[in-house]
């Protein structure tokens, strides 16, 4: 088994990486591109921000896993590996504390105009005049969009810093929202028009993007804080920045459309030279304490799938299948058996989804669960089940695919 790890990684974990695995290799400098002339050995890829294109994916002809040393996957090509048969993981939840912490931090930091202070003492110019006023937080109305790990840390600092937290997320539920402490919104506008600080802690999906768009910036209400410490292209960024300049809101950003691929370069983005934010680098999760925890996992989930052959935190396996219904063979647990059972099915055709066998205590007999892409006709049927030798009972079920 060949590990290659394409970004920094610390290296304590390599260490027990590499007791692991046959062979480890770490490359931290490999870029999207030159990751392509690496990959074809490799069976499992560990990265951060590297990217995984579509074409790396197709050279990977041993690639089998693909973990994301962190909880976003948009730098993987996810649609690629799942057409592939290759896993892909992350390590959901590890880093929340450390970007709850930033969200706060920069909220802070906008509120008490702090960057902009910091800068005035190094231009050794003392004005406390123009920065004697701030709204103070207290009694605010705090919205949260996203109410997964990392928007639930938030909420939790948030309380304790006697705001009124309103959320919206589409999982969330009354029941959740009560034992948060919280108030539920029906929706995102409803939150905007209620809220005097927005902060945004959704993944990036063609749903997400741009989900606070021009139309809804428009709508927030005047002096309304804008937060991001999730990705950037949630956001309308030309909206975003016309709304700033006009100074009807501000903003605290960790995170930007078309940010620099690499840790150094030119920030090419309409924010420069705009008033009424404060920015840092993407750099949420960038916490010792964090970045040991992710680094944990991803060795976990690398453990327990060189061990077992599961893969843990995997984000493409289909939550259901397209199967319309599915057939429940109880036989004897002999050798053959359920390779019959596939044979008849693949010479009527019938694709199979899903097999699941599960054998009862003592060995000598066992279930197949065989979900199916077609109703198998009676005399495919007829002729797994008269092998009595074999087979103690066929069962078609359908009614719980009808609702899917």
């Amino acid at each position: 088994m060949k590990l290659l790890i394409a970004d920094k990684f610390p290296k304590e974990n390599i260490d027990r990486l590499s007791n692991v695995v046959d062979e480890l290799e770490y490359e931290p400098e490999l870029t999207s591109e030159s990751i392509v002339n690496r990959i074809p050995r490799v069976n499992i890829l560990v990265v951060r921000s590297t990217k995984v294109s579509a074409n790396v994916i197709e050279k990977g002809e041993n690639l089998e896993l693909i973990v994301r040393s962190g909880a976003g996957t948009e730098n993987i090509d996810v649609e690629a590996a799942s057409g592939r048969g290759i896993y892909v993981s992350n390590c959901p939840g590890k880093n929340a504390v450390a970007v709850a912490e930033l969200t706060i931090g920069l909220l802070l930091a906008v509120d008490r105009r702090i960057p902009d202070q910091t800068f005035r003492l190094g231009e050794r110019r003392w004005d406390k005049e123009s920065f004697a006023r701030a709204d103070g937080l207290k009694g605010k109305t705090f919205g949260v969009i996203g109410t997964g790990p990392v928007g639930r840390e938030v909420i939790k600092r948030a309380r304790a810093f006697d705001m009124s937290v309103v959320a919206w997320s589409r999982s969330l539920t009354k029941e959740d929202a009560s034992q948060l402490g919280i108030t539920r919104a029906e929706n995102i506008d409803e939150l905007i028009a209620r809220c005097d600080i927005i902060s945004l802690h959704l993944a990036l999906t063609p749903e997400t993007q741009h989900i606070l768009s021009a139309q809804r910036i428009a709508k927030l209400k005047p002096g309304t804080i804008v937060l991001n410490t999730s990705r950037g292209k949630l956001i309308d960024n030309a909206a975003l920045v016309e709304a700033l300049r006009k100074g009807r809101i501000h903003a605290g950003l960790d995170v930007y459309e078309n940010e620099p691929e690499t840790t150094k370069g030119e920030f090419q983005n309409l924010l420069a030279g705009i008033p009424n934010w404060v920015g840092t680098h993407h750099i949420g999760a960038s916490t010792s304490q964090a970045q040991k925890a992710i680094a944990d996992e991803t060795v976990r989930i690398i453990e327990e799938y060189v061990t077992t052959g599961e893969a843990q935190n995997c984000i493409n396996l289909a939550k259901k299948t397209h199967a319309v219904c599915e057939l429940i063979v109880r036989h004897y647990d002999k050798i053959g058996v359920l390779t019959r059972i596939l044979n008849d099915l693949r010479e009527a055709e019938i694709n199979v989804h899903e097999v699941h066998n599960v054998i009862f205590e003592g060995a000598r007999a066992a279930v197949a669960n065989i979900e199916l892409a077609a109703n198998p006709p009676q005399e495919v049927l007829d002729r797994i089940s008269v092998r009595k030798n074999e087979i103690l009972s066929t069962k078609l079920v359908k009614s719980r695919f009808t609702s899917q």
